[in-house]
């Protein structure tokens, strides 16, 4: 098991990762920190993480991810990855597109966000094809714009949202209504700007709740 991801899940780092997340950023290579917090030591060596600024925020990254991860077992995570590293399917390793994923997002919320998607993924909520597309729309979208997301209502927006959302396919207009509406209904559709759609839904459900 020499792949540096499968190292971190197997010493079952996801089950005492809460205790970083309240870390200040600038703290994650004090000497103090280290000693009263082990598995921080664990991400350092696993990754031979310097002091560096980018590498500070990578472990950030990191940590973030694995908290959504924190109740499952090391041992169903590592199955369900062997399962995809095995797969002639992909031409990757599931731990590997993991950090290259983390490595290119911001730090803002997306690492939640991913973890939450690939969480669904290893509950068999989701296949790992829709991790993999959801994880790209993470990365190519604004974090706020995401957000967004979960203020529709009855799969409806009151408010104006961004252009990216609608480039993207994860919202779309509201079409002309209908012909046989009541007035009362013909008020609401005039209300609504924008409606949420399949591909939103998806990662309102598994990304964003």
């Amino acid at each position: 098991m020499n792949n540096k991801f499968n190292k971190l899940i197997n010493s079952d780092a996801t089950k005492i990762v809460t205790s970083l997340i309240e870390v200040p950023l600038d703290s994650y290579f004090d000497n103090d920190i280290i000693s009263k917090i082990p598995v921080l030591k664990t991400f350092i060596d696993i990754y031979n993480l310097g002091t560096s600024v980018s590498d500070k925020i990578f472990a950030n990254k990191l940590i973030h991810f694995l908290n959504e991860l924190e109740d499952i077992s090391s041992e169903l995570i590592l199955k369900e990855i062997q399962y995809i590293d095995d797969s002639e399917k992909y031409n990757h390793k599931v731990g590997e597109k993991i950090i290259e994923i983390l490595n290119r997002i911001d730090s803002d919320g997306k690492p939640k966000i991913i973890g939450r998607l690939f969480r669904n993924f290893i509950d068999k909520k989701i296949e790992y094809s829709v991790f993999l597309k959801f994880a790209d729309i993470v990365e190519k979208t604004f974090y706020y714009d995401l957000l967004s997301l979960r203020s529709c209502t009855d799969g409806k927006f009151y408010f104006a949202l961004d252009e990216q959302l609608y480039n993207i396919g994860l919202v779309e207009g509201t079409g002309i209504g209908s012909f046989n509406a009541t007035e009362e209904e013909r008020v609401e559709f005039n209300q609504i700007t924008a409606l949420i759609t399949q591909k939103g839904k998806i990662l309102l459900e598994f990304g964003l709740k």
